[in-house]
C-alpha cells in the first residue's frame, strides 16, 4: 500500500533583493502551468497552497546607505512573513506536517526558510540540515568596499552569519541563538568554482570553515553519486530533518537560460534532475524550496512546465 504523502505550496513572489526584475512572476508561472493540480493527479493525498505575502514584494532601482542593502526593511519583511507561513504549516500539523514546498521568488528567501524550521524542529529535539544547490557562493557582505547592494548575493553570509552581516538579520537564527547555518549541518551543492563572482575571500572562508563543497563539474560527471553524498554526510553529522534548495542558475543557462542571471556552471538540467531525485528520495527529506525563476526568460512557459514537470515526477515517487 503507498504511504500518505501531503503537500504544502508556499509562494513567495519576491525579487527585492535582486539585482533586476522579473523573479516575482515565478511564483504565478508554476500557477499557470498547473504545479499544484499536477501533484494532485500523481496521486499526492492533500495538496495546500499558501500566499507567503499578501502582494508581491517588487524590486525597485533605489539607493542605499554604506553597510546596508537596497530594500533592506522590505527584505527583512519577506523573510518575516515566510518564517510566519512556514510555521503555521507545520504547526498545523503536528503529528506528522506535510511536505514543504517552497517556491520562489530569492534565494534570499531562506533565513526565514531555515529559522522556521528549525524553531518547530529544535524543539522536537532535531536537528536541520541543508543542501544548497547553487552556482553562487552567495558569501558577498554589505561591508564589501564593492558591494552592490544586493540581499540575493549574501544568502550564506546572513545564514551563517559571517562577518559583515546585517543587524537586521541576526533575528534570523536557531532558537539558542546560533546561526541557522555552519559546516556542519550545510552542504554546498553545484557551486561554480571559475565564476568571477565567487572570490578567493570566498573560497578561504568555506576552507577555514570546514564546509562541505561540491563543485558543479563533479555534480555534472556524476549526479547521482554526489547527491548520495551529499547526504551521507548530514547523515553522519547527525541531521534529522534534511531541506534542500535549489537555485536554478546551478543549471547551465546553455540548453536552460531560466535563471535570473546566467553562470555557466557545467551542470545540465537532466542531470540536475537526476541528483534532485536522490536527495528529495531520503526519508528525511521534508522541504524543497525553489529560487531564481525568471518567467522573463520563459516566453510561453516551456521551461517552467519542465521544471514543473520534473518536481511533480520527482516528488510524486515519494508515496510509492
Amino acid at each position: 500500500m503507498a504511504a500518505s504523502f501531503s503537500v504544502d505550496i508556499t509562494y513567495v513572489p519576491a525579487d527585492c533583493g535582486s539585482v533586476i526584475f522579473g523573479k516575482s512572476k515565478a511564483p504565478d508561472a508554476f500557477k499557470s502551468v498547473n504545479t499544484a493540480a499536477h501533484l494532485r493527479s500523481v496521486g499526492c493525498d492533500s495538496v495546500a497552497e499558501h500566499e507567503a505575502l499578501s502582494a508581491p514584494a517588487n524590486w525597485r532601482s533605489t539607493t542605499f546607505d554604506p553597510g546596508s542593502v537596497r530594500n533592506e526593511s522590505l527584505n527583512v519583511e519577506v523573510c518575516n512573513k515566510v518564517r510566519d507561513a512556514l510555521a503555521n504549516n507545520l504547526s498545523a500539523a503536528p503529528e506528522r506536517p506535510p511536505f514543504q514546498l517552497i517556491l520562489g521568488g530569492e534565494c534570499c528567501m531562506l533565513p526565514g526558510i531555515l529559522s522556521a524550521f528549525w524553531s518547530y524542529y529544535a524543539s522536537l529535539g532535531k536537528r536541520v540540515g541543508l543542501v544548497y544547490i547553487d552556482a553562487d557562493t552567495d558569501l558577498h557582505s554589505p561591508a564589501d568596499a564593492s558591494s552592490t547592494g544586493n540581499l540575493g548575493a549574501q544568502t550564506l553570509t546572513h545564514l551563517a552569519d559571517a562577518p559583515g552581516g546585517l543587524k537586521s538579520m541576526k533575528e534570523f537564527s536557531r532558537p539558542d541563538g546560533r546561526p541557522l547555518c555552519d559546516a556542519s549541518n550545510t552542504v554546498l551543492f553545484g557551486l561554480n568554482m571559475t565564476a568571477p563572482i565567487n572570490r578567493r575571500e570566498h573560497f578561504a572562508y568555506l576552507y577555514e570553515k570546514h564546509y562541505r563543497v561540491v563543485p558543479s563539474l563533479s555534480v555534472a560527471a556524476n549526479p547521482v553519486h554526489q547527491a548520495t553524498q551529499a547526504l551521507s554526510y548530514l547523515e553522519e553529522q547527525g541531521m534529522d530533518i534534511i531541506l534542500v534548495h535549489l537555485d536554478v542558475d546551478a543549471i547551465d543557462p546553455g540548453e536552460f537560460p531560466l535563471a535570473n542571471l546566467p553562470n555557466y556552471t557545467g551542470v545540465q538540467f537532466e542531470e540536475m534532475m537526476k541528483a534532485l531525485e536522490v536527495l528529495m528520495a531520503h526519508k528525511k527529506t521534508s522541504a524543497l524550496s525553489v529560487a531564481e525563476v525568471n518567467p522573463d526568460h520563459d516566453p510561453g512557459l516551456s521551461m517552467t512546465r519542465m521544471l514543473s514537470d520534473e518536481l511533480v515526477r520527482i516528488l510524486g515517487r515519494r508515496h510509492k
